[in-house]
């Protein structure tokens, strides 16, 4: 019963790439990732028609950002890339420039069994959302600005002038597109330097898990200065410490969290994809097409809970709650 629902699991997220008969799919793991998910990727890509080479990575001490030269040179051979890997590396020049060529890429990380399975987010109704992530996306693509706060003490704002929103709708069925399912949310790469405020993250951080003790992250012209106030912000400074590299501070990414089945798990792909929460990024630059990718060596996600979000000087969330239907 248990390989029937991960099966099913992976044939709902392989749908979202609606692999072709013929086409040459790439699923590209590391050897962190249970086999057996593997394989059933594997079976759910074949039973589409499509050709499958699987690739796998070790992984490494210090966490990769990019993908092995052999990896990379099979994006450019590849219609579809499926990357299950446990180590990171969709954040890419190899995916960025794939994908301008036409490749379609599923980032699908850290994904285990339990999620597979089910409930959660890998059920959700990603056709049906997708309008909605869209509209929002739409929204800050038309604005300049953009400003979070939360009750618990998050106030921060940020340029978006001249940026696309990004919708992350789980879906990557036509060329060049990308798509992270089961994470599903809208946002944005916002102009660097431009963030300024006081982000209190209180629902999941990568690398330190989901938050018992809720932490502050101080940010002026775009770079995280001081992190305090548990435990918990100790390991995120040492996490950012390690990397040796200045542009772990960076702030590189806004996102809104519009998957309404997803569970706040110690899951990065889950928990910063729920419904009712928004999240900051530090580090690498996610690799959209036409942005500089400025390479950290690591991409960390800080999650909060219920945020109001001002998109334009227009409220769009209200305490996580999307104001208006879209």
């Amino acid at each position: 019963m248990k390989d029937e629902a991960v099966s099913r699991g992976a044939a709902r997220l392989v749908a979202c790439a609606a692999p072709r008969p013929g086409e040459q799919v790439l699923i590209l793991t590391d050897d962190g990732l249970d086999a057996a998910i593997a394989r059933a990727f594997r079976a759910a890509v074949e039973d589409h028609g499509a050709e499958v080479t699987v690739v796998e990575m070790r992984r490494q001490d210090v966490a990769r950002s990019q993908p092995s030269p052999v990896a990379a040179a099979g994006f450019n051979a590849a219609d579809v890339v499926i990357e299950l890997t446990t180590q990171f590396v969709q954040h890419s020049v190899a995916r960025q420039n794939a994908q301008r060529d036409g490749l379609r890429y599923l980032f699908i990380g850290d994904i285990d069994a339990a999620m597979l399975a089910g409930p959660g987010a890998v059920y959700a109704d990603f056709d049906h959302l997708a309008p909605r992530i869209v509209g929002v996306a739409d929204l800050v693509t038309a604005a300049e600005t953009m400003r979070l706060t939360t009750a618990a003490g998050t106030d921060i704002t940020l340029s978006t002038a001249g940026r696309p929103g990004r919708a992350l709708t789980g879906l990557a069925r036509e060329p060049g597109q990308f798509g992270a399912p089961p994470c599903l949310e809208a946002g944005v790469i916002p102009v660097r330097g431009s963030a300024n405020g006081t982000i209190v993250v209180d629902a999941y951080c990568v690398g330190v898990g989901l938050i018992t003790e809720p932490f502050t992250v101080e940010v002026e012209d775009g770079r995280a200065v001081a992190v305090h106030g548990s435990a918990q912000a100790d390991r995120l400074r040492r996490i950012l410490a390690d990397t040796g590299n200045p542009h772990a501070y960076d702030v590189c990414e806004v996102g809104i969290g519009l998957n309404d089945q997803a569970l706040l798990i110690d899951n990065v792909t889950s928990a910063e994809a729920c419904y009712g929460t928004a999240h900051i990024a530090v580090g690498t630059t996610p690799a959209d097409p036409g942005i500089q990718i400025v390479d950290a060596g690591i991409h960390v996600d800080m999650v909060f809970h219920n945020p109001t979000i001002e998109i334009g000087g227009q409220t769009v969330f209200r305490n996580g709650t999307l104001l208006h239907a879209i």
